[in-house]
């Protein structure tokens, strides 16, 4: 009999692991998707538009995918048939997959721009639906969790994944390589997931669709989209001009749609929201210059690091302090800090990443889908001149002003994670 438990012991730690691996990949090529464009193929000169449009499409789609993929969490929760998410996830890769094998040579940005909505809809898919099946889970959501934030690895992945730094001589990202990996892992891990044979997994309703956490995604993602790309115009007219009462614009707007986001979502499970929000933004005025391909699995290893310290011991006050610091670090040493100072900088934003995940434990699986597709949307540093130029493989003259923007955002979340806490307690 102890020889039978220890056995089942055994194997369900086996696939706890087998299931956790499968979330990392599927959650990491996820995250490709929806982080670059589809395909970037390189052309002559009269590509550029192309390139352009593919890059101004990213923001789009990826605010898309934040919808589609609570969306999807909220339905598969509610249903509450863990198999239904596997296969569902399994779905997603499959039709991204297809996606890269059959679409033609595109001709025009018009149909690469289609392209890149389908795609980002499969890895949103692939998000909600893992998302609602492994977040109640320790081992798959640490893997979960750990694949969604390795896109701050960028550089080493672009070196790793053989993506140009200016996008010029991508042949489709994510590489087909990829996406077969993350489909046949979701498969497998189907079919260990189904119901055992003779017996049945009944379907069972949890009630009404949950519709707040949508409401929160839309809210978010709507209102985030349009004023950065509001933001974006402004710099396209005006590359030169600072712009600082807009930029002030878009951080109180930003500020203002994750709290009401945060606020839709049950107990304090939006304090994850406020921190993938500011994340990002400090992430991105650091910048994502390439490093070695071997840098990626060191990175990983320290955002692992930081999840589980984040499980161990979680402050919020030590997070947003991280953030804060990488934002600074932005302002002060990024142009200044060398070779040393990134990698310092990349090991900080590695283990702040998995930190903040281990932070913030939402108690709903959708609010966590929520958080890690918040990571992808775009930002007031994003949309900056200087960010656009780094997009196309350039050195530009460091400016401050995104990293004080994304110094403020991050003030202003902790601000608001103040009030969230002050008016929910723990664990409502």
């Amino acid at each position: 009999m102890a020889r039978s438990r220890a056995s089942r012991a055994t194997t369900s730690r086996t696939g706890e692991t087998i299931d956790a691996a499968t979330a990392f990949v599927a959650a990491a090529v996820a995250g490709i998707t929806l982080f670059l464009p589809v395909a970037v193929r390189a052309r002559p000169a009269e590509s550029s538009y192309q390139l352009t449009d593919s890059l101004n499409n990213v923001p789009r789609s990826a605010a898309q995918a934040v919808i589609v993929a609570v969306l999807v969490a909220v339905a598969i929760t509610t249903i509450s048939r863990p198999v239904l998410g596997w296969a569902t996830a399994a779905t997603g890769s499959v039709a991204q997959l297809i996606n890269h094998l059959t679409a033609p040579r595109v001709p025009s940005a018009d149909l690469l721009t289609t392209q890149n909505y389908l795609d980002a809809v499969c890895g949103a898919v692939v998000l909600g639906a893992l998302g609602a099946v492994v977040l109640h889970r320790a081992l798959p959501a640490a893997g979960f969790a750990l694949g969604g934030i390795s896109f701050f690895a960028f550089g080493g992945l672009a070196q790793m994944l053989g993506i140009n730094p200016n996008l010029s001589a991508v042949s489709e990202t994510p590489p087909r390589w990829t996406i077969l990996a993350a489909a046949a892992l979701l498969l497998t891990s189907t079919v260990r997931n189904r119901a055992p044979v003779g017996r049945p997994e009944p379907l069972r309703l949890n009630g009404d669709l949950p519709l707040a956490p949508i409401f929160a995604a839309i809210v978010l993602a709507v209102v985030v989209l349009a004023t950065t790309e509001w933001l974006g115009r402004l710099f396209s007219k005006a590359p030169d001009d600072s712009h600082v009462v807009a930029i002030g614009i878009v951080v109180a707007a930003t500020i203002l749609s994750t709290t009401a986001a945060a606020m839709l979502l049950p107990g304090r499970d939006g304090v994850g929201v406020y921190l993938a929000v500011c994340l990002t933004a400090a992430a991105d005025a650091v910048g994502y210059a390439p490093r070695p391909a071997w840098a990626v699995a060191i990175l990983v290893a320290l955002a692992a690091i930081g999840i589980a310290a984040g499980n161990r011991t979680p402050s919020i006050s030590i997070a947003i302090m991280l953030i804060a610091g990488i934002a600074i670090f932005g302002i002060t040493g990024s142009a200044s800090g060398g070779r040393a100072g990134f990698v310092v900088i990349s090991v900080v934003i590695a283990l702040t990443a998995g930190y903040c995940c281990g932070v913030a434990r939402p108690n709903e699986a959708s609010s966590g889908v929520l958080a890690i597709a918040a990571l992808y949307l775009p930002t007031v540093v994003s949309v900056s001149p200087t960010a656009a130029r780094s997009w196309h493989g350039e050195d530009p003259a460091h400016n401050a002003t995104p990293a004080i923007a994304a110094l403020a955002l991050a003030v202003g979340c902790a601000f608001g994670i103040m009030a969230l806490c002050r008016f929910r307690a723990r664990g409502s």
